[in-house]
């Protein structure tokens, strides 16, 4: 176990669950569409329907905020020489970090993935309609930064590999 340098230690195990469970949300919810066909009044499509964005705001909210803490928790420990443990940079998505002025977008790392969603102030799963179409693998956030107005592209499958890179070797 690797020692960070607060007093406390994130139960390891609750945060990779939630993990998990954010990336079955969007891995399975193609499998729900092809269950229910076109039928909007079938229970598990009026289920699905009910709950989805709910439950990726959560996810996503609760996990940022472990990773983050994470992060910070073990920052001592990560170096140049174990790029295992160096995750704070791997591209997550994508970041317009100035919307109005278009002055191009960048990599969306890890770290800031994490800011980004904590910071968001609408987080929207991409599935264009969602009432006919299975999510993707994005989500899309946006807020602001002062009088800069960001959105973020953040790629699910990728977050989910940095976050569970992030807590390597701490399951308990």
């Amino acid at each position: 176990m690797t020692q960070g340098r607060n007093n406390f230690e994130l139960n390891a195990s609750i945060a990779l669950r939630d993990i998990y469970r954010l990336f079955l949300v969007f891995a399975g919810d193609e499998r729900i569409f092809d269950l229910t066909g076109e039928d909007r009044d079938d229970p598990l499509r009026q289920m699905r329907d009910g709950f989805f964005v709910d439950e990726i705001t959560h996810l996503l909210i609760g996990t940022a905020i472990a990773n983050r803490i994470q992060l910070e928790h073990t920052e001592a420990i990560r170096s140049a020489s174990d790029p295992a443990l160096n995750v704070t940079s791997m591209s997550c998505g994508e970041l317009t970090p100035d919307v109005i002025s278009d002055k191009g977008s960048m990599p969306l790392t890890f770290r800031e993935a994490c800011n980004k969603i904590v910071h968001a102030i609408h987080i929207v799963p991409d599935c264009s309609n969602p009432a006919e179409n299975p999510l993707t693998s994005e989500v899309k956030l946006r807020g602001h930064k002062g009088k800069e107005a960001w959105v973020a592209y953040l790629n699910i499958p990728q977050y989910v590999r940095a976050s569970v890179m992030n807590f390597r070797g701490q399951r308990k």
